[in-house]
Order: structure tokens, then sequence, then C-alpha cells
């Protein structure tokens, strides 16, 4: 038994070689954008299949949403790549079957090559099969062309599709594309805090279904809408949505329903994704309801430094204002001249400032050298005993 939550976002997808059209490829991803990025290799990763140079860059020409695991788009993915293996689709309606250049039919028969057409035509037998026709799948184009095959084949097929599977064009760059796509779960956030509000309120929730109070270790199904506070068993709601569309005799699980309180068309994937979500993604929960930190901008942090040098309550300064501006920058009156043996070098080092009067030119032993700005030579290993100070 899975006890992760339902993923935010996991697609299958079509892609096609911008070389040559001919050359496809079908897999599966949770972030599109990071998996094409690895088929035209500019990220590690990736298929052998599409990892020859001559066939990049690829695109992305359709993707399947709509899974309730990781596991669900790897068996779609199977058979959308083996429609002629594959046991979802009955014998009779098999479009593609692979045969030995002889033409006898093969005991372990090879992958046949398809060409587009033919590819779109099994995606289209698959979402028709009892195996996945209830599975709250949608299908997004984002090449033009495609999506027309797409429309040529299902007016030839003549079999419609169920009632509720959108099939949508997304091929203006400026508005959609794979880049644009939302793969997180902040489209549940709102619902999830609603559902929470409601989960931990004083008073127990009524189920709006069967009228009666939903215990603390029921799952609490809730209703999408922000607006709307229904609130009721799980199997209570399934059993209601299944009573008003029931699209088959063997179907167990719903796909969508009215919401008994409010009456607006609810897709059962979002009522068990945000119920997933609140009862087995702990840390998925504590990251989208995480506050977003507020980064310093340059004013913000200057201030901070100019407070540092303000005066303090009681009308005093801070210790490190009490010093003289040539004690900070240096007194150029204070140098230090020395001579080397040869006298053909001489060198002028300022001392450095200090707080206590013992650093002044009538010390004994002068503070340790600095070396000034545009000096080259350093004098380094100085003997201070046979040092002469020269006023």
């Amino acid at each position: 038994m899975d006890t992760r939550p339902i993923p935010a976002f996991y697609c299958c997808y079509l892609l096609r070689s911008t070389v040559r059209h001919s050359s496809l490829y079908v897999g599966s991803t949770p972030h599109p954008v990071r998996r094409l990025a690895q088929h035209n290799g500019q990220s590690r990763g990736g298929a052998v299949r599409t990892s020859r140079e001559s066939l990049r860059p690829w695109e992305m020409t359709c993707i399947v949403t709509g899974f309730g695991s990781h596991i669900a788009a790897l068996q779609f993915e199977w058979a959308w790549q083996n429609g002629h293996l594959t046991r979802h689709i009955p014998d009779e309606q098999r479009l593609t079957e692979a045969r030995s250049r002889t033409g006898r039919r093969r005991k372990v028969p090879a992958r046949p090559r398809l060409g587009l057409t033919e590819q779109l035509a099994n995606l289209h037998l698959l979402l028709r099969v009892d195996s996945f026709r209830s599975w709250p799948l949608q299908v997004r184009f984002f090449c033009a062309d495609v999506y027309r095959i797409w429309q040529r084949w299902t007016e030839r097929a003549g079999a419609t599709l169920r009632e509720g599977l959108d099939v949508t064009l997304d091929d203006d760059p400026e508005v959609g594309g794979i880049a644009r796509l939302d793969i997180g779960y902040a489209p549940v956030k709102t619902h999830l805090q609603k559902s929470l509000r409601l989960e931990q309120a004083s008073s127990k929730p009524k189920c709006a279904v069967c009228g009666k109070l939903v215990q603390k270790e029921a799952l609490l199904a809730t209703c999408p809408r922000e607006t709307c506070e229904s609130t009721s068993h799980l199997t209570c709601l399934a059993d209601h949505f299944l009573s008003g569309k029931r699209d088959g005799p063997e179907e167990i699980l719903p796909t969508e329903g009215d919401c008994p309180s409010c009456k607006s068309s609810t897709r059962w994937i979002d009522v068990v994704k945000e119920l997933t979500l609140r009862t087995r993604g702990e840390k998925e929960v504590a990251k989208l309801l995480k506050e977003p930190r507020v980064k310093k901008t340059k004013a913000q942090k200057g201030k901070g430094t100019n407070q540092a040098a303000a005066p303090n309550v009681d009308g005093t300064e801070d210790s490190c204002s009490s010093h003289s501006e040539d004690e900070i920058r240096g007194n150029p009156e204070h140098e230090w001249r020395y001579v080397d043996e040869d006298e053909d070098d001489v060198m002028s080092v300022a001392s450095t400032a200090s707080e206590t009067s013992h650093f002044s030119a009538r010390a004994s032993r002068p503070a340790p050298m600095v070396r000034k700005k545009g000096l080259d030579t350093v004098i380094e290993d100085t003997d201070w005993d046979e040092a002469e100070v020269l006023d």
C-alpha cells in the first residue's frame, strides 16, 4: 500500500525530433521542463534513444496528466509504448501488431516502428479502454499540427472519449507551454487550509450526505470550492457521485460529481489529492504552508549599518564614535622613517591609530608597521632595538 500522497504532477509525454519528424519517443516524468532538457543533452540524464545529436533538439508535442500515482503513470507509459503487447487493449481492438519480415507472427514480437498518426491512434484507444477509461486523465497539446492530426483521427475513429476528459491545445509560447505548467501543490493550498480549519474546529464536522458526525479517525472529504464548507465521509461522497453518474456496470470509483451542498461540479481527483496530502504528506504540507523568507534590500542593509553608529538612548555616543577622524584614518604626522644599513632605500610607514597614548611618537617601542597603499617595498624582520626613530 502506497503511503505517499497523490503526486502534485505526473505526466506521460510524446516527443518529436525537430530535425526528423518521423522520430518519436514516449516517456513519463514529474517535471517536463527538466526532462526535456535531459533529452536535449542540456543536463545529465535522458534516454539512449534520444541521445543522438543528429536528432536534437526534441520537442514535447503533447502530455497526458491526471495520474493518481507514479506507478499509474508508468503503467500507462508502458501500454502506450507497447500497444502491440499490452493486455489493457483487447486483441480485437489492437491497432498495431508486430510481425517478422516473412509476415509470420513472432513468439516475442518486437516493438514496431510507429509514425505520429499511429502513436496518437494508440493514445486515443488507451483513453477508451476499460482499464483507463475511468481515470481522471487530461490531454494537452503544444503543437498545432499534431493537434490537427489528433482531430482528424478522432473523426475517423468514430468513437468518442469519456465525458469530462478535456483535450486542449496550448501552442502560444507567450501564454502557455511546458515552462508555464504548475507542477507543485500550490493550486491545492487554499483547499488544504480550509480543510485543516474545518478539521481542527471545536465542533465535529457533519457529513453532508448521511447526516452523521465525521469522527476524528474517519477520512474527511471537503469541497474544493473556496466558499463551500461542505464536509462528508469519503465513502459517502463516493457513493453520492456514483449514484448520479455511473458510466459502466464495473465502475467502482467515480470520476466527478456534484457537491451535495453547493451542487457545483467536482472532480474526484481534486478531493482525493487534497485528502491524501493532508493525511500523508506531512513534509509537503509543512513546505507548502511555510511562510516565504523576506530578503533584505540594499537600502535596509544600509539602514542597519547606520544604526550601529547612532547615539545611545541616554545621549552618549558609542565607543567607536569617540575617536577623532585622524585616529580612524591615520594621522599623517605619525610617521616612522627607517633607513637600512646601506642607506639606499628610504621608506615611510604610517603607524596605526590606537585608542591609548602609548602608541604615540614618544613610545619606546612603536606599534607594528602597516603597509601604505602604493608602496611596493616591505621591511620584514626588523630589529627594533637597532631602529632609529626620526622626528
